[in-house]
Formats: C-alpha cells, sequence, structure tokens
C-alpha cells in the first residue's frame, strides 16, 4: 500500500480529489508513491488527515424569530484524538492558566 492510498483511505468519507490528496501530501513532503510504513509515517499522515478534517468542520446556523438551532459536524474530536495519539498539544483543549500564590505581607 502507498502513502496516498493510506491517505485515501483515511478520507474515504470527506470526497477530496486526488488533487487535494496529491497537493496534501507534497505540502507535508511525503512522497504518495512511496510504500507506506505505519511506524515511519504514521504521524505525518495522520496529520494530514487531521487537516483535511479541520477544513471540513462546519456549524450552521438556522435562525426563526427567536429560535436558534446550531449543527455542527463535530470532528473536533477525532482531530483532539489524532494530536493526543502522537503526544502533540491539543488545538482545541481549554488553556489552563497557571496560578501562583504571592503574600502581600
Amino acid at each position: 500500500m502507498t502513502i496516498k492510498e493510506a491517505l485515501s483511505t483515511k478520507v474515504k468519507s470527506l470526497s477530496l480529489t486526488s488533487g487535494e490528496i496529491d497537493l496534501a501530501l507534497l505540502e507535508a513532503g511525503l512522497d504518495g508513491a512511496s510504500a507506506y510504513d505505519p511506524t515511519a509515517q504514521g504521524m505525518e499522515v495522520d496529520l494530514v488527515w487531521a487537516g483535511f478534517l479541520l477544513t471540513t468542520i462546519q456549524v450552521t446556523e438556522l435562525k426563526e424569530d427567536d429560535v436558534s438551532i446550531k449543527y455542527s459536524n463535530n470532528l473536533k474530536d477525532i482531530v483532539s484524538a489524532i494530536y493526543l495519539k502522537w503526544g502533540l498539544v491539543d488545538p482545541f483543549a481549554i488553556a489552563k492558566p497557571t496560578v501562583k500564590q504571592v503574600n502581600l505581607w
């Protein structure tokens, strides 16, 4: 299996063109025609996949009078799981402030 075939398998539900996949692989520095080794290129392929997921996150809102309904395809959880799998900082994690106690006396 090539790198492009592996990525195409992961993104098959996103309806992407072959050119979009080729461009993403090129921008990630991956050769789509080379053999896919999950231990060697797994992180890079997952990050390209996460990038595709981030571009497809949509929030639509319907408003009528004083009623509002928001729809989301909630791919944030998948992106967060990919980042955590590789030990990277979750882009959707809530920042936790550091609190230092200061004695005024």
